[in-house]
């Protein structure tokens, strides 16, 4: 937990009522340039849950949010806030405390008082006495303040807390950029788009009304609309839905009222020719003003196109909008886990007609026919828009009902051939393709580079052994010019506990590349195992899950979920473009954070993952490889190769179900020389080159996303182009 090396400042009590416990803002708010900071707050003392308000001088709410007990939480300090109160079971005068951390970079200061506030509180082990023991002491202060404060920033970034500012930035964003397409296609440019919605008894006249009023606002009118309701139905409210249709809609019927029969009967009753474009249309939501134009023009643009989807929005129960979902292009990975493409897709007529409406799928149809026209069309057939063409009311990623969850998983094992089990996930469920290994598991070779440290390699290789479950495995070690006697004492231990261990001496200069590809030079099984040595195994099937997926047709890399020693996320897949080159999304967050749509939940396609734990098929290494050792010696090398990968048309997956600690020193600091930053800003301009990092729009993340935030933020205005996308880089 954040407050386990670093407590939180403590914040004064005051007088409260019954049942609650009250406390004043921290001093620093009062220093120059700190309005409006966000604090994190540590509640102690009560089992929970609590909530905290803000409130002004007169005791009028300015905020409020869930919190539980010991948990930090973050939350945007109004501008007038005179206290904040807590109240939950438990909650008296003395009985809870209320801490806070400065957010690191609120405003000029935090930094150093973050620091000072470590120096003095945290618990590290130090020398004791004399100045080098405060030396040691502020070098840990400063490294743990670093990833203190970076973990504070992905709190309060990904905090509920948060969401009244959001919601104001999507209005903003929203009165500008959406419904804001207002080229009309020619008549002949691209097919018309055939609606089909299922009237069944759950969809109110009331929402079928609305859906039709949002179609009548049409800037392009070169669509129809088919609505199958059960001959039930029509006998009880024929003239009521007749009504809230009106001469937007053609009414038929169909024999049951299941939700997949009814949109089977939408389908059969079309006339849409083969090229023509059938969107099954939810009646819960409406489309944009502009939704038929927008997909018209995308049609027109791209004549190969046999699957589209688009951006949407939520909106509460009202209609208003209060989020917008903005969507990666693409991704086989995370279309096999939920139904990431939303409400709004279109097919080509012709091949829906041939695939079918399966009725024995229900609810779970719609996803049905996605899976098995990607499964048919290709990943390049399909393209993503975006653009938000339909808002919708809110609700959780993933399948909510359990019901449609298993039977989603059932039409998904059709399609794959392979067991799919439903994972229950926050109110929701997610699915899980298990991917068999061969009888004989392939052989893993696993580069490990080094250079002493015993201690850390050691237990590295100690977990390795003594806790992964699969064991067709052979250790390399690259030793990089150790000196230290314990080195080779472990080296010499580990060939005994583990005789398949071979040491490779490399006693060049440190370049990372040359070094892996030392290794990879020596290595003798199916695939590749790039590991540093800073790696914690902590569960007994990571290697399992990463071979599956990297055995499956298509992958070509796989990389794992890695968390730092507090538990936060150290790489959950990494984005390209965002800070000019690349990030690890969602870097620092909790480790049950779980994304837009819930995508750090389930497995997905990204477009790199990082070197300190990446498994590539030999037969891959040898079509792309290796390493680039002459322009990337020290950064930049392990997301060049995945790109590489992704150019030869290979596709690269990070798994939340491979799951290890990376030490990679979160009480390190970035202290760097000037030579060692001229040479890494010199290897990331040779990357722009090649990869044009600085304008390039990640295919798994979206333009309209802030290409200079680590947790999927907004951007004020778009950040690349809108056009139909393919997830090719």
């Amino acid at each position: 937990m954040l407050n386990d090396v670093i407590p939180p400042r403590p914040l004064r009590a005051v007088t409260s009522e019954p049942g609650t416990a009250a406390f004043l803002p921290p001093l620093i708010l009062h220093l120059p340039g700190a309005g409006g900071a966000v604090v994190v707050l540590v509640a102690t003392g009560v089992p929970g849950p609590l909530v905290v308000r803000m409130e002004d001088g007169r005791g009028t709410p300015l905020a409020a949010f869930p919190a539980e007990a010991d948990t930090p939480v973050a939350a945007d300090l109004p501008a007038g806030t005179a206290r904040i109160v807590v109240t939950g079971t438990g909650v008296s005068e003395g009985a809870v405390g209320l801490g806070y951390y400065p957010v690191r970079g609120q405003f000029p200061a935090g930094r150093l008082l973050l620091k000072l506030h470590a120096f003095r509180n945290g618990s590290f082990v130090t020398p004791k006495g004399g100045l080098k023991g405060l030396q040691s002491r502020w070098r840990q202060a400063e490294g743990a303040a670093r990833h203190l404060g970076l973990s504070l920033i992905a709190l309060s970034q990904t905090a509920q807390a948060r969401l009244s500012l959001k919601r104001a930035q999507y209005q903003r964003f929203r009165d500008a950029f959406v419904e804001d397409f207002t080229e009309v296609p020619a008549e002949g440019a691209a097919p018309a788009v055939v609606f089909l919605s299922a009237a069944g008894d759950g969809r109110s006249p009331e929402e079928i009304a609305a859906c039709a009023q949002a179609l009548k606002a049409q800037t392009d009118r070169s669509f129809s609309w088919i609505i199958a309701a059960s001959a039930d139905r029509l006998a009880r409210e024929g003239n009521a839905l007749a009504e809230a249709v009106g001469d937007t809609a053609q009414i038929v019927p169909a024999p049951a009222a299941n939700h997949a029969s009814l949109l089977a009967a939408a389908l059969t009753a079309s006339a849409a020719p083969d090229d023509g474009l059938i969107c099954v249309l939810d009646v819960e939501g409406r489309p944009t003003k502009d939704a038929v134009a927008l997909i018209r023009a995308a049609f027109a643009a791209h004549p190969d196109c046999q699957l589209l989807y688009t951006d949407e929005e939520r909106c509460d129960a009202s209609g208003t909008p209060l989020a917008g979902v903005f969507k990666p292009a693409f991704n086989r990975h995370l279309l096999e886990a939920s139904p990431y493409m939303g409400s709004l897709i279109v097919l080509r007529a012709g091949l829906s007609r041939t695939l079918g409406i399966d009725p024995r799928f229900a609810a779970a149809a719609p996803y049905h026919l996605v899976v098995r026209t990607v499964a048919q069309a290709g990943a390049g057939a399909v393209r993503h828009l975006p653009r938000i063409a339909y808002s919708g009311p809110e609700h959780p990623p993933g399948f909510v009902e359990p019901e449609t969850a298993r039977l989603a998983a059932q039409a998904l094992e059709g399609v794959l051939g392979v067991p799919v089990s439903v994972v229950p996930e926050a109110g929701t469920h997610f699915l899980r393709p298990d991917f068999p290994l061969p009888a004989v598991p392939p052989k893993v070779s696993i580069v490990i580079p080094t250079r002493d440290r015993a201690g850390l390699l050691g237990m590295a290789l100690d977990s390795l052994i003594g806790k992964t479950a699969y064991r067709n495995f052979e250790i390399i070690i690259v030793d990089n010019g150790s000196v230290e006697p314990e080195t080779f004492a472990l080296f010499a231990e580990m060939k005994a506990t583990w005789p398949d261990t071979t040491i490779v001496r490399d006693d060049g200069d440190f370049n990372y590349p040359r070094i892996c590809n030392n290794g990879v030079a020596v290595a003798t099984g199916e695939l590749i195992l790039f590991l540093n040595n800073d790696i914690e195994v902590v569960e007994a099937g990571w290697l399992d899950e990463m071979v599956a997926l990297a055995l499956r047709p298509g992958v070509g890399i796989v990389g794992a979920k890695l968390l730092y020693p507090d538990r936060t996320i150290q790489h959950a897949g990494v984005m390209v473009g965002l800070f000019g080159y690349a990030s690890h999304w969602f870097a620092h967050a909790l480790p049950d954070t779980p994304g837009p749509e819930g995508r750090l939940l389930a497995r997905q396609d990204v477009s790199a993952v990082t070197g300190a734990c990446q498994l590539i098929r030999r037969d891959v290494w040898e079509a792309i490889g290796p390493l680039d050792a002459e322009r990337f010696q020290e950064d930049c090398n392990d997301i060049d190769l995945c790109l590489r990968a992704r150019r030869a048309g290979y596709e690269v997956v990070t798994t939340p179900y491979a799951l290890l600690i990376h030490h990679e020193s979160a009480s390190r600091g970035k202290s760097r020389n000037k030579l060692h930053r001229e040479r890494l800003k010199a290897q990331h301009e040779r990357f722009d080159a090649l990869w044009h990092a600085r304008t390039l729009v990640d295919p798994h993340s979206n333009p309209n996303l802030d290409r200079k935030n680590l947790f999927a933020a907004l951007a004020d205005a778009p950040q690349g182009p809108r056009d139909a996308r393919t997830d090719a880089i």
